[in-house]
């Protein structure tokens, strides 16, 4: 039978010092003579010993984790896909051999499952910053995703001295809960609990109603975007606004989707039909955009010969579509970073007050507006 786990005593004695000299060696080294301090590391690495983190913890009242939670928005299923291509696409992998030697994979479901439009790419770019920020200061990062009830967040804010939140449509009563506990930073949101992170997406979308009005004539516009979420709302009320300014202009909302399912478009399929669709359609997201020229294209219906499209947000996949996408984009890993760094210099004792972080954005032109 296998020795039990070796402890601080173990240490200590084997490098006959106390169990405070072993303990500082790993916590507080300055406070220990450096050839001491070989002495415990070498008798520690010679018995196996790794101090404990849990530990570490209750000895100074924090983990040194900052907590990044992402609610789900994987999508299951391309809009566009045959039956036969619709669900249960996924590898089985109770169906693998995975003792063969070279274990075989299915190409075409790997393409489908790796294409970038079935997930959030800014998802990503945001953690990337986050992360980055957390390694430059020392601080460990622990990833959490699912939906947005007290329980769902509870556990991750339990082992964590701050929590960023990204994105979903999160009720007060969690965000709440956790605020009590830990400091927290919520990203895409104009208000509420904690600290904010968020980009002035009113301004982006008078940047590409401007730009579709004066570099190509648009005057009559619809609106493609999902409804209650912070920052997509405020895309839609400044899309609204844009217009508005525009004498003559026509700005009207199409289809409301919901980036969390797959969206059949029924307005914009049946305006297509028609031959009634506006000049430009605005999107909220790029990953709508994205799904919209699939539509359209399903239907006979280019982009951006026949129709003008748009997007939000400057995800990678817009700068491999064809056409390439025109959007705006937000500095995505920047938030990461900023959100990181407000959790950092958060004390977590209720002094530090709340702070909103507004980032401005810039217009990216591609091929889908005519350009």
């Amino acid at each position: 039978m296998a020795s039990s786990r070796p402890t601080v005593y173990d240490v200590a004695q084997r490098a006959g010092v106390s169990i405070a000299t072993v303990s500082f060696a790993f916590r507080r080294p300055e406070r220990v003579r450096e050839d001491t301090r070989r002495v415990v590391l070498e008798a520690a690495r010679e018995i196996g010993y790794v101090p404990s983190g849990s530990a570490r913890s209750l000895a100074r009242g924090r983990t040194g984790v900052l907590g990044l939670h992402l609610f789900d928005m994987l999508l299951d299923e391309e809009p566009e896909a045959s039956p036969s291509a619709r669900g249960g696409v996924r590898v089985d992998l109770d169906e693998l051999d995975l003792d063969a030697e070279t274990v075989s994979w299915d190409a075409a479901a790997d393409e489908r499952e790796s294409d970038p439009r079935t997930f959030p790419l800014y998802v990503d770019e945001v953690q990337r910053g986050f992360v980055l920020e957390c390694k430059r200061n020392g601080t460990a990062v622990l990833l959490s995703s699912g939906g947005v009830g007290v329980s769902d967040l509870a556990d991750t804010a339990g082992r964590v001295d701050g929590l960023a939140i990204l994105p979903g449509r999160s009720t007060t009563a969690a965000i709440e809960a956790v605020a009590a506990r830990v400091p927290v930073v919520q990203l895409s949101k104009r208000a509420g609990i904690g600290h904010r992170v968020t980009v002035d997406n009113a301004g982006g979308m008078r940047m590409i109603v401007r730009h579709l009005h004066e570099a190509h004539g648009t005057r009559s516009f619809g609106w493609v975007g999902a409804i209650g979420e912070d920052d997509l709302d405020e895309r839609r009320e400044g899309f609204l606004s844009a217009v508005a300014e525009i004498p003559g202009a026509l700005g009207e909302p199409l289809d409301d989707t919901d980036l969390e399912r797959t969206p059949a478009y029924p307005v914009l399929r049946e305006r297509a039909a028609a031959g009634a669709l506006p000049e430009a359609l605005v999107c909220g997201s790029d990953q709508t955009a994205l799904r919209v020229m699939d539509v359209l294209r399903g239907e006979g219906v280019r982009a951006p010969e026949d129709v003008l499209v748009t997007g939000f947000d400057g995800i990678l996949a817009g700068r491999m579509s064809t056409p390439t996408l025109t959007t705006v984009r937000q500095p995505m890993e920047l938030m990461g970073r900023i959100a990181a760094h407000l959790l950092l210099t958060d004390p977590g004792d209720g002094s530090e007050p709340a702070r909103t972080v507004r980032l401005a954005t810039d217009l990216r032109v591609g091929g889908s507006c005519g350009c």
